[in-house]
């Protein structure tokens, strides 16, 4: 078990009353993977849970009273009588992370500050923090737990072994607040056994993948779909990257997933090379458990890029039938991409565009390349002196990378015209229809006639950001007759929300979409 390593730090709490500990999972900053501001459509305040705040609660024993927030949820009030304030996040909430703990210290509350970033980036989030939790939560938690109840506590708390899995408790789903999510979370396994330069994946978890059993797995599933789930992300940071075990969870899931009366929609990430398999068994098992939707990393077609930051496995002659096979079994490919390789020049970005075109990609999440904390590129860049003083955020418009065969200026202006581009409505609609003609014809989801109360309020989002978008639903919807409208459906919703940011940026240009990749030469 992990135990501080700052022992000289110890300071007395008050131990005579029940302890109250608040959990809040900061809002992320604005980014196309925040999915802000579409609870219009789907009917519930925030599109996907954060099941790190439920965990620690589970691992927390009755005497102490756990209060969860998630401010994509609710606002966090400032003014509760707590003894302890853990928060928690990712370096898209890095910044708010900070302010929430700023705040409550200043109110003389305890701070604790722990999860992903605060793991890789300990230096930059220490003058936050009271207590520091670095690494995996199932074992430092119960440590500090038992130091508290004891009436003391350490600096900082540290994990120096990988966790299994298997004693990971179930997420405490009556911490958070019923109906607040679109989508359910279940983590299947943590680590990625590949080696992409820019990933802190490998950092953080490490390369050994650890995975729950496929009996824990379906006992997690059925938790949500008790709690009213029917959309469920499986957690994992590469499903298919060992392929023995992903089948073993499939056919678990499929057996679950097919006794049921109201089966369950599933998302997970993989890896593109799963389509290489002969005769694509584990894919097509994935399609038969319910898989919908797929986060896959493709990150560029540039061969050289690739092959740069080592993400051999999308080195392939025709990563577009690649995407195609995934998408003939009626799952969506849900598509990360990255804009500034050292090998990209001027002309990528209009190779992106081109490519995501014809592979029929509607949910492209695009961002330039950040070199975080801790991971081989960050170190190789730092050689090279072409990292800039700090990383601020992880969005599409935020980089602390210096480029290779282009300016910053550059590479920022391309950036936004491809997301113009590829947020267009006409070229939207287009990749939608590429989508659409690769599903299989025999499987009909619900139409608008069936499932009138989300359609409405499809239309109704759509009205209200204007004239120019408030057709493509309508448009939309025609590509889809006599085939499965769930892709079509989490496509609308992400593009609500994809048009919102870019607005909120100040960027959004849909006139763009009709131009050519303008002569970025001439930007200084």
């Amino acid at each position: 078990m992990a135990r501080a390593c700052r022992k000289h730090e110890v300071r007395n709490v008050n131990s005579s009353t029940k302890k109250r500990i608040l959990l809040v999972n900061p809002l992320p900053s604005l980014s196309l993977y925040s999915w802000p501001e579409v609870g219009d459509i789907t009917g519930h305040p925030a599109y996907i849970m954060n099941i790190a705040p439920p965990t620690l609660a589970a691992m927390t024993p009755a005497e102490v009273e756990i209060t969860v927030v998630d401010e994509a949820v609710e606002p966090v009030s400032f003014d509760g009588n707590w003894d302890l304030v853990g928060v928690t996040g990712y370096l898209t909430q890095m910044r708010r992370m900070c302010e929430i703990a700023d705040e409550f210290r200043r109110r003389g509350r305890l701070v604790a500050i722990g999860g992903p970033y605060a793991s890789l980036s300990p230096h930059v989030v220490r003058p936050h923090a009271d207590i520091l939790f670095i690494g995996e939560a199932e074992a430092t938690w119960p440590a500090f737990l038992e130091d508290f109840l004891g009436g003391h506590w350490q600096a900082e708390y540290r994990s120096t072994e990988l966790v299994d899995l298997q004693t990971s408790p179930l997420p405490a789903l009556n911490s958070l607040r019923p109906g607040a999510y679109e989508l359910g979370v279940v983590q299947t396994s943590r680590g990625c056994p590949f080696e992409c330069e820019f990933c802190d994946v490998i950092i953080y978890l490490g390369r050994k993948q650890r995975h729950k059993t496929p009996s824990r797995v379906v006992d997690e599933l059925e938790q949500m779909y008790t709690a009213g789930y029917r959309s469920i992300f499986l957690s994992d940071d590469n499903f298919t990257a060992n392929r023995q075990r992903a089948a073993e969870t499939m056919l678990a899931v499929r057996d679950w997933n097919q006794r049921l009366p109201e089966p369950v929609a599933l998302y997970t990430q993989l890896s593109i090379d799963v389509t290489r398999d002969r005769d694509l068994p584990l894919l097509n098992l994935c399609a038969e458990a319910g898989l919908r939707q797929a986060f896959v990393g493709i990150e560029t077609p540039n061969p050289d890029a690739l092959r740069e930051v080592k993400k051999r496995q999308n080195l392939r002659s025709d990563l577009v039938a690649d995407v195609h096979r995934i998408q003939s079994r009626g799952i969506m490919v849900q598509a990360g991409m990255i804009t500034g390789f050292d090998s990209d020049t001027l002309e990528s970005f209009g190779h992106q565009f081109a490519f995501l075109q014809e592979a029929g990609i509607p949910m492209v999440l695009l961002a330039m390349l950040n070199a975080l904390d801790g991971t081989p590129l960050q170190r190789r860049l730092a050689t090279e002196n072409r990292l800039k003083p700090l990383l601020l955020a992880d969005a599409a418009l935020d980089t602390n990378v210096i480029p290779k065969q282009m300016t910053s200026r550059q590479l920022l202006k391309g950036t936004v015209w491809l997301l113009n581009k590829l947020y267009a409505p006409r070229n939207f609609l287009q990749r939608l229809q590429v989508f659409a003609d690769q599903l299989p014809v025999d499987r009909v989801d619900a139409t608008p006639q069936t499932d009138a109360p989300f359609w409405g309020r499809v239309a109704g989002s759509y009205a209200a950001l204007g004239s120019d978008l408030r057709d493509v639903p309508v448009e939309a919807v025609k590509l889809f007759r006599g085939r499965d409208t769930h892709g079509l459906r989490t496509a609308l919703v992400f593009y609500r929300s994809a048009v919102g940011v870019l607005r909120r940026w100040g960027v959004w240009d849909p006139g763009q979409g009709d131009l050519a990749q303008p002569d970025f030469r001439s930007v200084a």
